[in-house]
């Protein structure tokens, strides 16, 4: 009876695949509750938020109802967070498992890129689809420039990971880092407010940030009646493509450190 060797390519997709139940398992629960809080923290903010806005007396901004001006910043926001999160500390939560032969120190990496991904497309098609049920108008009036900004978000946030993944082999607190970029982020990416908002004398305080390059080409793309005066998809397609790789140069680099330190 022949048996069939395994390849690299089948080795790598059973380890991930292991990786993953077991990542799934470990942040969201045995219980169903927990895949619950993956769609509550966006709602959650747009939540407070509308109400702030709606007791200054706003219901719209840029003529875009609060909540899909909101929600079509928050959600690419989150995915670049939680990438960043995530993927800075892949490495350093599964270092015990990389004595096995079979593992890998992308495979947690790639684990990790692959949940956020799903997660962030499940997470948006629910809460779209509920606010369409609610009698929104949640069809992108562009819909590849909406999924072109969310992949450009993803990869600018896989290489930063990548850098800060590396960089806890040298530095153990540099994980704590990230959290120190995600705080400010939050309020410099136009998340609550759109560049017509800004006065443009301003506006090179924040068009250094490519994230809130990315929200403002998502609502330019998403919504007919905005058009984003700073957005650049040249500048976001750049910076995606440095930080991808400078991230995966860096990564590959270190990639003895991971099993050594």
């Amino acid at each position: 009876m022949l048996i069939k060797k395994r390849t690299s390519i089948n080795i790598m997709c059973d380890t991930v695949h292991a990786l993953m139940m077991r990542e799934i398992k470990t942040r969201f629960g045995s219980n169903r509750l927990g895949y619950f809080w993956a769609i509550a923290e966006p709602v959650a903010a747009v939540a407070v938020l509308g109400i702030i806005f709606t007791l200054m007396g706003r219901s719209s901004i840029a003529n875009i109802p609060i909540a899909l001006f909101l929600f079509t910043a928050i959600l690419p926001f989150n995915l670049f967070k939680k990438l960043l999160t995530q993927l800075s500390a892949a490495v350093e939560s599964n270092k015990g498992l990389l004595s096995y032969r079979q593992v890998s120190a992308i495979d947690p990496v790639i684990t990790r890129i692959l949940i956020e991904l799903a997660t962030y497309l499940v997470v948006y098609v629910l809460i779209f689809g509920f606010m369409a049920w609610l009698g929104f108008e949640v069809i992108p009036y562009d819909l590849l420039g909406v999924l072109a900004a969310s992949v450009l978000v993803a990869i600018t946030a896989i290489g930063l990971g990548l850098m800060f993944c590396s960089a806890v082999t040298y530095w153990k607190d540099a994980g704590k880092v990230v959290s120190l970029i995600n705080r400010p982020m939050f309020f410099m990416s136009g998340i609550f407010f759109c560049a017509p908002m800004i006065p443009p004398q301003y506006w090179y305080l924040l068009d250094w940030n490519p994230i809130f390059h990315a929200i403002e080409l998502s609502r330019d793309s998403f919504f007919s009646v905005y058009v984003t005066p700073v957005g650049s998809w040249v500048y976001l397609s750049v910076t995606a493509l440095i930080s991808f790789t400078l991230g995966l140069s860096i990564f590959q680099l270190s990639r003895f450190r991971f099993i050594r330190t």
